[in-house]
């Protein structure tokens, strides 16, 4: 049979035209398949970052676990889940019943980043949790609370969970769906250090752990891509508090351009501040005097040995002092991820003392002295702890009103060198004097 070259020409095309047909046909399949993947993965993915607790009402759960809580709790999934969104929905007014502000105050519209930029995490919030349950609703709803105000994606959480058997650790890793949902960069850790252990040095055992919150920032090969240039640090024990506290505390920080910024904490009833034994003001003395027997009977008379000092505690101004704590501290990041800098215990020919006077030693060392501590931010320890530091000592937004604040009389004058000299109290009843760095 003889075929045209029109009929071979047509014969050619149809076959070259089911060819393609066929390889049209393949790659829509690969195509349709790799959609199908993608749909159900993003799906997934979505699922797994929507909350729970978009309708959860917390009181039934709060009143309830004000019946239970003990030293040991095991919680099954429905009541992690209960939880943690109590936390994420958290009510003041059921918990520690304290009068935090409803309204967050304008002077802190500032320390949202307003970059177009893709967002980092500006604000780096780190805490060391063991057997807190019994505080982790109203701890750490004012962590959350503060976070949706500074934006979540300018913020990560760190948190090292360490031997505890009250449900802590249960109750964090429930937080994980939550805070994803939310936008958070959400680092948590065990740990097994115990700084009360048999032959342990407590003061070493606390810097491990807080060097541990902090490890997140310290992954190089990831951090440029999530970590702004001149991150905070907001160190934070298990104290109650408000979420005012946490932002009037980098407030103060951020425009009286601080290095370290602490709250105060406080027990007996609001009398005693709490932090003596690692607080100095900048005559280099305690905060208040205690006598060598150890009495803490003079805890009434703040910065008795400062003159300037002792005026701006009378109307409770942020006031420089040689170092601090209180139970809640802010801290510029760049002295740990470039200056070599880290939490420590005392060298064995150097006085004695807790790791956050050793960091402000090593502050001073390294021209980094601008350490402030901020009277309208109090703190305290269990739920009638804070009740009781907050009814004596003020509430952020009831101080923070007075004719004194918003004006120049709040901006401290930074004074450039250390105290002459600085006591050293390894223990209450044994104290003297050496040099500052």
């Amino acid at each position: 049979m003889e075929y045209s070259p029109a009929t071979v020409c047509s014969l050619g095309s149809r076959f070259i035209c089911n060819i393609n047909r066929r390889k049209w046909m393949r790659l829509l399949i690969v195509l349709g398949t790799l959609l199908i993947f993608a749909l159900t993965f993003c799906g997934l993915r979505l699922a797994q970052a929507q909350s729970i607790c978009a309708d959860f009402d917390p009181q039934d759960l709060l009143e309830r676990l004000h019946k239970s809580s003990k030293e040991e709790n095991t919680f099954n999934n429905t009541e992690v889940e209960e939880i943690s969104c109590s936390i994420i929905h958290h009510n003041m007014t059921l918990t520690a019943q304290l009068d935090c502000s409803s309204i967050i105050d304008p002077r802190y519209d500032h320390l949202r980043p307003t970059s177009t930029l893709q967002p980092k995490v500006q604000y780096f919030f780190a805490l060391d949790l063991y057997q807190a349950f019994h505080v982790i609703i109203p701890l750490l709803g004012s962590v959350i609370e503060a976070i949706r105000f500074l934006g979540p994606e300018n913020c990560a959480l760190s948190i090292v969970e360490g031997r505890s058997t009250d449900g802590t650790y249960a109750v964090l890793a429930g937080l994980k769906q939550e805070l994803a949902a939310l936008g958070v960069r959400y680092f948590l850790s065990r740990s097994f250090v115990s700084p009360k252990a048999n032959g342990e040095n407590r003061i070493t055992a606390l810097a491990t752990l807080r060097n541990l919150a902090l490890e997140p920032l310290f992954q190089v090969n990831d951090r440029t891509t999530w970590l702004n240039k001149q991150p905070k640090i907001v160190f934070i024990n298990d104290v109650v508090l408000c979420p005012e506290d946490i932002l009037e505390l980098l407030h103060q920080h951020s425009s009286q351009t601080a290095t370290m910024t602490c709250a105060f904490d406080w027990n007996g009833g609001g009398d005693l501040f709490y932090d003596s034994w690692v607080s100095r003001s900048m005559s280099g003395n305690l905060f208040f005097e205690v006598t060598h027997d150890a009495a803490h009977w003079l805890g009434d008379d703040m910065f008795f040995d400062h003159p300037a000092s002792k005026t701006r505690w009378d109307q409770s101004l942020p006031i420089q002092v040689y170092s601090c704590w209180g139970g809640m501290v802010t801290l510029e990041a760049e002295p740990f991820l470039h200056k070599g800098i880290s939490f420590r215990s005392s060298d064995t020919d150097e006085c004695y003392m807790g790791e956050p006077m050793a960091l402000a030693k090593d502050f001073w060392r390294a021209g980094l002295g601008k350490i402030l501590a901020v009277p309208s931010v109090n703190v305290g320890y269990e739920y009638d702890g804070a009740q009781d530091a907050k009814g004596k000592r003020g509430y952020v937004h009831q101080i923070v009103g007075h004719i004194q604040y918003n004006s120049q009389d709040e901006l401290v004058i930074w004074q450039e060198s250390p105290p002459s000299m600085v006591k050293c109290m390894p223990v209450f009843s044994r104290q003297w004097w050496v040099p500052p760095t």
